[in-house]
């Protein structure tokens, strides 16, 4: 992957949680990321499961610049590698860099290849400006490789469509999806109010959560946007949100414009602490942060798959998100959880009155919601898919 800790995200996650469950299982895992993190990583490396070992340098800025020169001379690197390991199955994670330069690799050699995607790679949106395949040199770079892949990974069904788009048979796609440790959101004790207090949080006060970095495609201004919408339906009612992660006190001044200054926290990114595992995501400070709140809001407007509405599920909160591409398919409307239009902010307030004003609701989401995380997404369910995909291939 070209990009690993100390960078997270879902990528990330998945790829350590992923090496983990195969090495448990019995298998050998080596993890090729970018020099940069491979270097950032340092002695900390020591405290993975499986090796991590750096890919060849400069992914990103020599493959659409030497295209075909800079693939041969990678080559060589894998080819070494390949001869060490003797591996059984390459994994990429994104069509692009890495699997188009894995692709090359493994293509003439009749090596089996899985790429998985990650968003980015595969999807686009003008209006915001997301996605490799905007740029042509790298759309044709991922229509040239990605159809060889002997099977491609999409999180979710609204990322089949993206797939077919550049040339990838109906057959060789499989939904595989992000996963969570359900365990993890559901054991142990905490003071529910201390957690409020040591982030400024009110007491007793109705709270919504939402988490992530504040990009465009996550939409987290319409989220504040209907918060003022909530105020107007529910004038007499208090409430709170609580925005976690990269940049979302970026947020304050429409917040402060909308009259929501005390409606409002912004917390920062929330790391590991002592009790976790190396790089263990969600860190367990976040994981009762989670649990300390009423309700969840993610308000993006596209993902590959809305890893927070499964981490909320799993922490016991009801959900509600919204019907974009990625995001819808990780909640049944009406189900385990509740979907309002994208990028409408009358939408979303209308589903977050029903559920602060709706007891009934809220615990019937909660109810199916753990149903469901635990059930479809938790690790020993998508650890197996992954294994058992490998084992078919090796087996072919």
């Amino acid at each position: 992957m070209s990009s690993f800790f100390p960078v997270v995200g879902g990528a990330q996650v998945t790829a350590n949680n992923l090496g983990r469950y195969l090495t448990d299982r019995g298998h050998n895992v080596v993890a090729f990321v970018s020099p940069k993190y491979w270097r950032a990583l340092g002695s900390r490396r020591a405290e993975f499961p499986f090796k991590i070992l750096p890919m060849f340098p400069a992914q990103q800025s020599a493959l659409p610049r030497f295209g075909e020169p800079y693939l041969k001379l990678q080559d060589l690197y894998l080819g070494f590698m390949q001869r060490r390991y003797k591996f059984d199955v390459w994994q990429s994670f994104g069509a692009y860099p890495t699997g188009v330069s894995i692709g090359h690799f493994t293509h003439r050699r009749n090596i089996p290849h899985v790429v998985r995607t990650v968003g980015y790679d595969i999807q686009k949106d003008e209006q915001i400006g997301y996605g490799y395949r905007l740029n042509p040199k790298l759309d044709g770079l991922i229509k040239r490789w990605t159809p060889g892949v002997s099977k491609a990974i999409a999180l979710t069904e609204s990322v089949v469509s993206d797939l077919v788009d550049v040339g990838v048979s109906m057959d060789d796609i499989t939904i595989v999806p992000c996963g969570v440790n359900y365990n993890r959101f559901t054991e142990g004790t905490f003071d529910r109010d201390r957690v409020r207090e040591s982030h400024g949080i009110p007491r007793g006060v109705f709270t919504y959560i939402t988490v992530g970095r504040n990009h465009p495609k996550k939409g987290f201004p319409v989220l504040v946007k209907a918060l003022a919408g909530l105020k107007s339906l529910l004038p007499d009612t208090p409430f709170h949100c609580v925005f976690v992660g990269r940049d979302m006190d970026q947020l304050e001044p429409l917040a402060r414009s909308l009259d929501l200054v005390d409606n409002v926290t912004f917390v920062d990114e929330v790391g590991s602490s002592p009790e976790d595992d190396a790089y263990e995501v969600p860190s367990s400070p976040l994981i009762r942060l989670y649990r300390s709140m009423d309700a969840c809001v993610f308000p993006s407007l596209i993902e590959a798959h809305s890893h927070i509405n499964i981490e909320a599920m799993a922490a016991g909160l009801p959900v509600i998100s919204t019907n974009a591409p990625g995001v819808r398919d990780t909640v049944v409307d009406g189900v385990d959880g509740l979907l309002a239009t994208a990028g409408d902010p009358e939408s979303l307030a209308e589903k977050m009155a029903e559920i602060q004003t709706n007891s009934d609701r809220r615990e019937q989401l909660v109810a199916q919601g753990h149903e469901s995380a635990r059930n479809k997404y938790d690790w020993s369910v998508v650890g197996k898919q992954f294994e058992d995909l490998y084992m078919e291939l090796v087996q072919l």
